[in-house]
């Protein structure tokens, strides 16, 4: 384990974190691991990510190491997630949101803070204190956030999450054709499958809505040819095809999806970590579809610093 330097010259040991229960799908597990990272760098603590499990593969720096760690390479990497299930299993032991064993402490939100939508900052004093007393925090939650980290470590982030180069290559394709024309290319995120049954389809949109926005969107700019690049989890043919509209469809797997909107000028799409990562990840506005009949307005583009 690391060792860092007090204030008063005295050498200790840095607390390790362990990030020990998988949060969602691929826009959930990467904004999960660049919070504690973004906060590692901040505290100054040790950051074992097992959770980020098979997305790992698409990050050069990460995908060699079981735990996640930069640039190292213990093996069995297929193992990940099984060993997630087995620590998550091993250490759910009450509804208390913090217990101690010696010198390891176990930090379950689920209760405390996920159930009722509130932050919890990793880079607040709670959170130091915990780490000054134990020397492994197993941190089980999905409300940890570090906003001012995120936002002050952004170029190192993003250096971080930045995609092997045959998943930037197909992005490029992607764009390269989508901008062929056009003055500003707004990527459209079609959020469906899933979200049929996500808060009992408050943000599932008919083709009718979608084919709207972008007719609305079409208009915005004054004197300004639009493209769009739509993404999805569902075939789109008929919205490519909507007259009046350039559109072309993104590469269609996810995490080339996801990239191919962070290299697009404005987003839109319902409320999700897919487009807020992308906005964030390449600096586009994003202006979030709230409801089945809203209109959309230049104003309406925004950069979200909460997530």
């Amino acid at each position: 384990m690391k060792k860092t330097v007090s204030d008063s010259g005295i050498q200790r040991q840095l607390a390790a974190v362990l990030v020990a229960r998988p949060q969602g799908q691929l826009g959930n597990r990467i904004f999960q691991a660049a919070a504690f990272q973004a906060a590692a760098w901040e505290m100054s603590f040790s950051l074992l990510n097992p959770a980020l499990g098979p997305y790992a593969e698409f990050f050069p720096a990460l995908k060699n190491d079981f735990f996640c760690r930069q640039g190292q390479g213990l093996p069995m990497t297929r193992w990940r997630l099984l060993f997630c299930r087995t620590l998550d299993a091993l250490t759910s032991r009450s509804l208390r949101s913090v217990w101690s064993a010696g010198r390891w402490a176990v930090l379950d939100i689920a209760a405390s803070h996920d159930d009722s939508e509130e932050d919890f900052d990793l880079c607040g004093e709670e959170f130091q204190r915990i780490l000054s007393r134990n020397r492994l925090v197993v941190a089980k939650g999905w409300k940890f956030r570090a906003h001012a980290a995120l936002k002050s470590r952004k170029k190192d982030v993003v250096r971080l999450f930045t995609p092997h180069s045959g998943i930037r290559a197909e992005v490029e394709r992607h764009i390269t054709q989508a901008r062929i024309g056009c003055d500003i290319l707004v990527g459209l995120h079609v959020r469906r499958g899933d979200y049929a049954n996500w808060l009992g389809g408050k943000f599932f949109y008919g083709r009718d809505a979608y084919a709207s926005w972008l007719k609305q969107a079409n208009a915005l700019w004054l004197g300004k040819k639009v493209g769009f690049l739509i993404c999805s989890n569902e075939s789109v043919d008929d919205l490519l095809r909507l007259p009046g509209v350039s559109a072309s469809a993104g590469p269609g797997v996810p995490i080339a999806d996801l990239y191919a909107l962070a290299a697009c000028d404005y987003l839109i799409g319902p409320p999700s970590t897919f487009t807020l990562w992308a906005s964030y990840y390449g600096g586009a506005p994003l202006h979030m579809l709230m409801k089945n009949d809203q209109t959309l307005q230049i104003q309406g583009f925004a950069h979200h610093n909460r997530f």
